[in-house]
């Protein structure tokens, strides 16, 4: 049944004003001045208010509950798609955006490739648009200009949590939506952990005893999607790590970081996506030879790792999910027990962020440590030790001013020294010349310059994400005009 359909046969049983209300197309008008002067029209007036107000979250948490699947995972996409809409139809030219594009250096990796695979070389105006203000930042940056700010579309996710939370807790505090939420899948454990900030002992009791009946139920994908959320940017990061060519093999550590190099993506982000797609294939194939060493491994697997696991292997990814189930539905019941035990809290209602989490929720919200994030990160940190001690030496230090480089955000991690002011001058000067082919790119969009035949400058865009944050395309080199044998304005001849 489909939402419209559902809101039809609704309205068949509902009085029209309150269909409107529940559609949430009531506004609330503010009393003439006069009623604030009188407490009894005052007090109706903010009585109407929220009882307006309860019943658009009470409809909006029938509409969540009304599909399979943890409901704050769908409010987060709905946001999100909201975002992404919007961006493309007309907030990528508000100012208020090209700030927030300025502060950010563009957008998160996870972002960056979204909008690439959305938008491609067929709304090139849109993504030189962005990438003129994220390179505009990064360039202050480099220059001491501060710390680069938040993602414009981090910030909608966030609020696409905050407030599926806020409905959903909300809507739990009447009990015929309560009985309805103990019919449904209920939410995943990562918004478990998030309602837990909040939620006072009654509606946490409740999210406590529907995920461990649900991880109970499940099996297979739903049961990582119930341990790991949803994860719409897994196949992006799998299809770019792909594309990754393998490291080298012969030579000295001098001669092998001379040839990654060679490559037109930074180096560090390189070895990091070679770690990472190391770790899964091997974790995948460690799980279809049953190797029992995987159970002695510390810690579980991160969300993000659970999904990339997924994608290469189910079986591999469903495995470490069973794993992790034993795990996490002890800590449910240990929860579940101490929140029987404790006294009541002295105020009632949702806790403020400030207070002290419930009995047992410690247990669950501490961060776990991944196996697999560990690995990539020390190879990372490796790699990027590697560069800054081999930039003291000459052959290096010639290569790499020929080179692609850091991206700025390895570029910025370089501690202070000879070998930071290299790749700070070096970052800085591609990114400069980038930003010139940008703007080389605008002016040949404009009716005047129509007659000009486009140039190597058409791809600067995409190239400017890797240069950004090479994370963006997990350390690949982003499939320009350099595959189709034509050479890039900022990849000098060695």
């Amino acid at each position: 049944m489909t939402d419209e359909t559902a809101d039809r046969q609704d309205a068949s049983r509902a009085p029209a004003s309150l269909e409107r209300a529940r559609r949430g197309r009531v506004k609330l008008i503010e009393p003439p001045s006069r009623a604030g002067s009188d407490p009894a029209a005052s007090g109706a007036a903010e009585g109407l208010s929220a009882q307006a107000t309860d019943v658009r979250l009470i409809s909006e948490l029938e509409r969540l509950l009304r599909e399979p699947g943890c409901p704050v995972c769908r409010s987060v996409d709905e946001g999100e798609r909201s975002f992404f809409s919007w961006f493309q139809i007309e907030s990528f030219s508000a100012a208020e955006v090209h700030a927030r594009l300025r502060a950010g250096m563009g957008m998160c990796p996870r972002h960056s490739r979204r909008l690439v695979e959305e938008l491609g070389e067929g709304e090139g105006h849109i993504m030189t648009t962005v990438m003129r203000h994220a390179l505009a930042g990064a360039r202050q940056v480099l220059r001491g200009g501060g710390h680069p700010g938040p993602c414009p579309a981090c910030e909608a996710v966030a609020f696409g949590a905050q407030r599926g939370r806020n409905v959903l807790l909300g809507g739990l505090s009447d009990p015929g939506h309560a009985r309805l939420y103990s019919d449904h899948d209920g939410i995943c454990l990562r918004h478990l952990l998030h309602a837990a900030e909040v939620a006072d002992r009654s509606a946490l009791r409740l999210l406590a005893e529907r995920l461990a009946a649900s991880l109970g139920e499940r099996d297979g994908s739903t049961l990582v999607s119930l341990i790991a959320g949803v994860d719409r940017d897994a196949g992006r990061r799998g299809a770019w790590r792909e594309r990754l060519p393998e490291p080298p093999g012969d030579g000295s550590t001098v001669a092998r970081l001379c040839r990654q190099l060679e490559s037109e993506a930074c180096p560090v982000c390189l070895a990091r996506g070679q770690a990472d797609r190391r770790y899964v294939h091997w974790f995948v194939e460690r799980t279809s030879e049953r190797d029992s060493s995987l159970e002695t491994d510390p810690g579980q697997l991160c969300a993000p790792h659970l999904h990339d696991i997924a994608v290469v292997g189910e079986a591999g990814a469903a495995s470490a999910a069973h794993r992790q189930r034993a795990t996490r539905l002890g800590q449910l019941q240990r929860l579940l027990n101490r929140l029987d035990q404790s006294p009541p809290p002295a105020r009632r209602g949702r806790r403020r962020g400030n207070e002290d989490l419930p009995p047992g929720c410690n247990e669950l919200t501490s961060m776990e440590h991944c196996p697999a994030c560990h690995a990539r990160d020390g190879v990372e940190r490796a790699q990027l030790a590697l560069v800054n001690a081999a930039l003291a030496l000459r052959p290096v230090r010639d290569r790499y001013e020929q080179s692609h480089g850091l991206c700025v955000r390895h570029a910025l991690q370089i501690p202070e020294g000879r070998a930071a002011d290299l790749a700070h001058r070096h970052a800085d000067a591609r990114v400069s010349v980038l930003a010139w082919e940008v703007e080389e790119t605008a002016r040949k969009y404009a009716w005047a310059y129509r007659h000009e035949p486009s140039g190597p400058e058409t791809d600067a865009w995409i190239r400017a994400v890797g240069q950004i944050d090479g994370q963006a395309f997990e350390g690949a080199m982003p499939a320009t005009h350099l595959a189709l044998g034509l050479e890039s304005t900022t990849t000098a001849r060695s």
